[in-house]
């Protein structure tokens, strides 16, 4: 008689160590790291620099300095019952609420923890949100690798250095879009919108998807991404109104009339002009080539919409956030996501590879930074 042969009960398979370590999301996170320490070596930055705190508005100091939008966020972080004092313009500055609500729960209250809360927060959402784009990328088929578009995009940078809300905003977003792949349409909703919450340009992420499912006349899906995905913005709006007699979004500077306009308001000061066309405008202009060309050749899925909606904000941007450099390329986070998500759904290696362009404005700003360029200061 045979023997019978016990079977081996199947052996999981876990990732190699190297692995683990040798991946999009960790590479990001160690050059971030390098950034800080550069910053703290270099120019002797206590995570309180970060921060960017200005006199006129944090010591009502009139002739003092202006500091940067990172000190609103430290002040909510610090009091988000008291900080308005401490603003330009409060119902505006509260849109964000999210970011600095989140550094006051984990600094327990404690306002010399805040900085570093403030700090870890978007390290953690850069990381994050790299892991999470390099994994969708894989399940299409992808390299990870193209994820480095976003992680490195000197917007996000910004963000980092400067204490703003975009590294946690489009974290959020991504854990949207995570849950939306894996069909979870509610707690896809409900994460982007918690983001707009965050920075409330990100509502072109849940409102285009909830567009694009009353298309398709999926009218659970769009009712739910309206619902939760955009009205709490709205009634977030609202009750700022309550509090403050205003919502803020007049605070904004309006969008141009004419495409390109915000840019070519500087064609006359040389330096911030041709920065403007390097790490704006060409980016733009050949994503709207790629876009075009699936337009022309009948190629639509939401992805067009969410990346046209976010290419149009930049094309209409205003000139008033050009003043620097870096409040634009914080706006221009979203059509950066969109853009590789969009390459992901039409299967377009050739995009994917060109919007790696992103990666070198990392390059641009780091060495603008060590030069010390206006464009890159606030």
């Amino acid at each position: 008689m045979e023997k019978q042969r016990t079977a081996r009960p199947a052996r999981l398979a876990f990732p190699e160590p190297v692995t683990l370590l040798i991946r999009p999301s960790v590479v990001v996170g160690l050059i971030y790291l390098l950034l800080l320490g550069f910053f703290v070596l270099a120019r002797h930055y206590s995570a309180m620099d970060f921060v960017h705190l200005g006199t006129v508005w944090g010591a009502h100091n009139k002739s003092g300095t202006w500091g940067y939008d990172g000190q609103f966020y430290y002040q909510i972080a610090r009091n988000p019952l008291g900080a308005a004092q401490f603003m330009d313009n409060a119902p505006y500055r509260y849109q964000h609420l999210l970011y600095g609500l989140l550094a006051w729960f984990l600094s327990f209250g404690q306002a010399p923890l805040v900085p570093y809360a403030l700090l870890c927060i978007n390290l953690f959402s850069l990381v994050g949100s790299v892991e999470i784009v390099a994994r969708l990328l894989s399940r299409h088929g992808f390299s990870p690798w193209f994820s480095l578009a976003l992680g490195l995009y000197f917007g996000q940078a910004v963000g980092l250095t400067f204490d703003t809300t975009e590294p946690f905003t489009y974290f959020l977003v991504g854990l949207g879009l995570w849950c939306l792949e894996k069909k979870q349409l509610t707690a896809s909703a409900l994460w982007m919108g918690l983001a707009t919450i965050s920075r409330e340009i990100a509502v072109l992420f849940p409102l285009c998807l909830a567009g694009y499912f009353a298309w398709k006349r999926e009218w659970k899906a769009a009712t739910l991404f309206t619902g939760v995905g955009v009205l709490p913005l709205f009634a977030f709006l609202g009750t700022l109104a309550l509090i403050f007699g205003q919502t803020g979004i007049t605070f904004t500077p309006p969008l141009e009339h004419i495409p390109f306009a915000g840019i070519f308001y500087y064609r006359h000061t040389p330096h911030k002009f041709w920065l403007l066309i390097l790490m704006i405008l060409l980016p733009t202009l050949i994503s709207l080539g790629f876009l075009a060309w699936d337009l022309v050749h009948a190629r639509f899925s939401e992805w067009t919409l969410i990346w046209a909606t976010n290419l149009t904000l930049m094309i209409f941007l205003s000139r008033f956030s050009y003043l620097e450099l870096i409040s634009s390329g914080r706006v221009a986070v979203g059509a950066v996501l969109a853009g590789i998500l969009y390459a992901r759904k039409t299967k377009n290696k050739a995009l994917l590879w060109t919007l790696q362009m992103y990666t070198l404005t990392f390059l641009v700003y780091f060495l603008g930074t060590l030069a010390h360029l206006d464009s890159f200061l606030a």
